[in-house]
């Protein structure tokens, strides 16, 4: 049997990452490594799947393969972060989860650390950093660059040549047209329409998407 080690804890998060592992690999145990002194344990009220939790500060072999156990932009990075830091866990240590319904193009680039969930598409010529999640039924379109950690939320539709920074969040259903440049650590509200480029460190929603405030 094979074991996957997942760094970090999340309550609700991890209950899809270990979903998608056991449908990937389908042999799978699990062990839980966390990287604050916290109580949090996966909700899985419906099945149970089986997992070990390790004692804060313990962490896997720096041969072994890893996967994060939680989402959003800010967490995966200070985990990764913690882990490559104190244990010595490098990218090359993360598994990249393709949810096999998905379709990636041959000339398209997945990074380590990516989670893609079911019936995503990307097209040709596009770049997806380390650490990003792009959610179900999302829509990546040619000659595109999405950043590290970065988190694209379920129906998001992105068309061609867009750049998307470090770390942002782009909320479900959100639209970003040709040729717009997003910049690092920026949120994108659900449903907005993106039309032209939106700085970094800010939150912009509505449609058309406008900068509703700046990130501090």
């Amino acid at each position: 049997m094979k074991n996957i080690e997942i760094l970090g804890i999340s309550k609700d998060s991890i209950a899809v990452i270990l979903d998608l592992l056991k449908e990937v690999v389908p042999e799978a145990s699990f062990t839980l490594y966390p990287n604050i002194n916290s109580e949090i344990k996966p909700s899985l009220p419906i099945k149970e799947i089986q997992y070990q939790i390790k004692p804060l500060n313990s962490a896997p072999n720096n041969s072994n393969k890893v996967f994060f156990g939680c989402a959003t932009p800010k967490i995966k990075k200070s985990i990764y972060t913690y882990f490559n830091k104190n244990h010595n866990i490098s990218k090359e240590n993360f598994l990249k989860i393709l949810h096999p319904s998905s379709y990636i193009a041959d000339t398209s680039i997945v990074e380590n650390g990516v989670l893609i969930e079911p019936h995503v598409v990307i097209s040709s010529q596009s770049s997806i950093g380390f650490g990003v999640y792009i959610k179900r039924g999302s829509l990546i379109g040619h000659h595109n660059n999405i950043g590290d950690f970065s988190d694209i939320n379920p129906g998001v539709t992105i068309s061609g040549k867009v750049a998307i920074g470090i770390g942002c969040t782009i909320g479900s259903g959100v639209v970003i047209r040709d040729n717009v440049n997003i910049g690092d650590n920026t949120i994108i509200g659900i449903g907005s329409v993106v039309t032209k480029n939106i700085p970094a460190n800010c939150i912009a929603y509505g449609n058309p998407c406008k900068i509703i405030s700046k990130i501090e």
